[in-house]
């Protein structure tokens, strides 16, 4: 097994390959030593009670052995004599609860008074399935990366968190079990990477086997199985052009193809430390050659960029999430020159390859809001989809567009988006305004296991959810698994699109809507609001305001409806409910609600 260990000096010809081992380097010890600290648990990851041992051992994982030391006897209880009755006396009132001084020096959140409740439902189930995947006692998927080794879809790999990538052979089963030949079978491809957060596997390549393309913390690299045995024979250094300090969540995602075929990559900024924003290329998107592995950036800007995909028109989109300079979660598209509006990158605008000739403005103004920024840094780039902050998501993982033409139901084309924080899945739907990509998000499945981080669907029309609770927590129980969302056949009556008019939204329905219900424009309702563009850890709905749906005309065809709505504002998020629209047979909607993000207003 030929395995390149280490990070080498920076390349200086993009032909350069690498086929012997070099030495660790200091950075590279440095930044193990970092991942390898542990991480200070939260509440929702508290430890709990030890689960019973599982004496299920799928094929080619290595059984646990036994331990050779007896274990103790049991003690023998000591013998107790019953008590004497006494006399019951009333109990005393408890004494109330002392009540907790507030700290008059601490700031509260600022709350967001018109927030509507999310709408999730266990009717879900009625039309999308969860399917959850065992796991042997040894295998920890905290699932960082997702995807099929064979071109039949039948093979999965799972990167994760702790360094493996696993193979997975059966994983269609409707009710999976381990013990069975024909249930999941699990295969340890390799271990020892340093926390690989995506998989792309290149079916394009001449060679026998396939390429797979990780990014690891310190470089894209490449594996080959050469001799179809399920081990990996070969690891290289395809790609490793940026720097990591060894400070806290230096992570990189992908790699993810773009349309012709070069990867694209985005690396996280760094926290802590005391080398905040020293490294090069933190912060950034990078493009990296397909044959040379020479890695171009391309825009600037990104705060944790965890989940990155190609989406419409093979462009590729990333996720942000919330922090400082990022007051809500996003969806973005990159494209050369934009910038995202976080600052760690501009460390590296000196650097010759800095496609940026002058650096972005950064504008530290504790009120400035979104559409204020964008005239007056002309290179800031709004998203093409804010995610209401918590009840659409509160860390957004992986999107991926639904290539199944119908087999995962009526969304063929749209969007799915994994979200760590509240273990769901959301939808989206992109259009393209005056060049440029907006859209809205709507909730789609909720109730998973754990957090949702990664993507994809399988020749089946299914689609598989990679999940990790570890270090920021997730509602469902479980600290990591691998779940698969099925469509039972049955369609949901939803919001199936939302497009932007010059005077108001169109909605189509997934089925025919009540004339009387749908034209009546009571029974929807509407707000708008912003963001602040600043340097604080998030931001709630600012400058928010309810927005009146004036007119409501249903097509002929009863599956759309034309909304004529007051006070549309250009770089503000759109909320719309339809809470009072019943389908034909009089019931409401799954979803009711839907958040349009209209940077441009059609003409």
């Amino acid at each position: 097994m030929t395995v390149t260990n280490g990070i080498p000096p920076r390349r200086t010809d993009p032909r350069h390959t690498r086929t012997q081992p070099t030495p660790m380097t200091t950075r590279h010890l440095l930044a193990l030593a970092i991942s390898l600290c542990p991480i200070p648990a939260f509440a929702a990851d508290a430890p709990k009670p030890p689960e019973p041992e599982r004496v299920i051992t799928p094929l080619n994982v290595p059984a646990r052995k036994p331990d050779p030391t007896p274990a103790p006897a049991p003690a023998k209880p000591a013998e107790t004599k019953p008590a004497d009755p006494k006399p019951t006396t009333p109990a005393k009132p408890a004494d109330p609860a002392p009540t907790k001084p507030t700290d008059p020096t601490k700031k509260e959140e600022p709350k967001d008074k018109h927030a509507s409740k999310p709408t999730f439902t266990s009717k879900e189930d009625e039309f999308y399935k969860v399917v959850t995947i065992p796991l042997p006692h040894n295998a920890v998927l905290e699932v960082g990366g997702l995807a099929w080794l064979d071109t039949a879809q039948t093979q999965l790999l799972v990167a994760t968190r702790r360094g493996e990538i696993w193979r997975l052979d059966n994983v269609y089963h409707p009710n999976p079990i381990l013990a069975d030949p024909k249930g999941v079978q699990f295969k340890q491809m390799v271990f020892g990477l340093h926390e690989p957060l995506g998989l792309f596997v290149d079916f394009n390549s001449d060679a026998k086997s396939p390429w797979v393309y990780t990014a690891q913390r310190g470089e894209v690299s490449r594996l080959r199985d050469d001799d179809a045995d399920g081990r990996f024979d070969q690891v290289q250094t395809f790609s490793n052009e940026w720097e990591i300090s060894g400070s806290y969540h230096e992570f990189n995602f992908g790699p993810v193809p773009d349309k012709d075929g070069n990867l694209v990559v985005t690396l996280n900024r760094p926290f802590g430390g005391g080398q905040e924003g020293k490294a090069l290329w933190r912060g950034w998107a990078v493009r990296i050659d397909k044959k040379t592995g020479q890695m171009t950036p391309i825009c600037t800007g990104l705060r944790s960029p965890a989940g990155v995909g190609a989406l419409n028109d093979g462009e590729v989109f990333y996720t942000d999430n919330q922090g400082d300079w990022v007051p809500a979660c996003k969806l973005a598209h990159i494209k050369p020159l934009a910038f995202h509006g976080q600052e760690t990158g501009h460390e590296s605008m000196g650097d010759p390859r800095s496609p940026f000739k002058t650096k972005p403005a950064i504008l530290k103004e504790t009120n400035l809001l979104w559409p204020d920024a964008v005239k007056k840094i002309p290179e800031l780039t709004p998203p093409a989809v804010w995610f209401p902050y918590p009840r659409m998501g509160k860390s957004h993982g992986e999107p991926r567009l639904d290539p199944t033409a119908g087999k995962f139901g009526p969304f063929a084309g749209q969007t799915f988006v994994a979200d760590q924080g509240t273990s769901q899945v959301l939808r989206c739907f992109l259009e393209k305004i005056d060049g440029e990509y907006q859209g809205a998000c709507f909730p789609f499945r909720s109730g998973l296991q754990s957090g949702a981080m990664r993507l994809l669907f399988g020749h089946d029309g299914s689609l598989f959810v990679g999940q990790t609770a570890r270090g920021w927590g997730a509602p469902g129980g479980k600290p990591y698994g691998l779940q698969r969302i099925a469509w039972t056949g049955k369609t949901p009556f939803e919001i199936h699109e939302m497009r932007a008019k010059p005077d108001g939204f169109e909605l189509t329905f997934t089925a025919e809507v009540d004339p009387k219900t749908a034209a009546d424009p009571a029974s929807y309702y509407a707000r708008r609001w912003t963001y602040k563009h600043h340097q604080g850890y998030g931001c709630p709905p600012t400058d928010a305001a309810e927005i009146k749906v004036t007119k409501a005309t249903v097509a002929p065809d009863n599956k759309s409806v034309r909304l004529t709505i007051d006070g549309l504002r250009p770089i503000y998020v759109h909320e719309l409910r339809a809470d009072g629209v019943r389908n034909k047979d009089n019931k409401p909607l799954l979803h009711p609600e839907a958040y349009y993000t209209l940077n441009r207003i059609p003409k």
